[in-house]
């Protein structure tokens, strides 16, 4: 299996359709958003990387492969201020929370 840290989301999560519909409000209570490190022995990963290759999976993270192995997946709590930086937003909130550390 893999092991990954996470935290319970915050938001209200809405599935939405391809009309721009709500299709339904999803549990709260039952959502953690992942977060770096992800830990998987690399044997296992490259077993995933090749699944995923063989049978063109579409996954977001590498424990989304573990997933699609069938194999467990086990979230540890992290923190909220272990931020992702993905995007341009993402560096300014990053930069603002450190300003804020310092």
């Amino acid at each position: 299996g893999a092991a990954v840290l996470g935290v319970p989301v915050k938001p209200t999560i809405k599935e939405v359709g391809e009309d721009g519909r709500v299709v339904r409000t999803l549990n709260r209570s039952l959502l953690w958003e992942v977060q770096t490190p992800q830990c998987i022995r690399p044997g296992l990963l490259k077993e995933g990387f090749d699944l995923v290759a063989r049978e063109n999976l579409e996954v977001t993270d590498d424990v989304s492969i573990i997933e699609a192995m069938g194999l467990p997946v086990k979230v540890t709590p992290g923190s909220y201020s272990n931020l992702k930086i993905t995007t341009p937003d993402d560096l300014i909130a990053a930069e603002q929370f450190l300003d804020l550390e310092a």
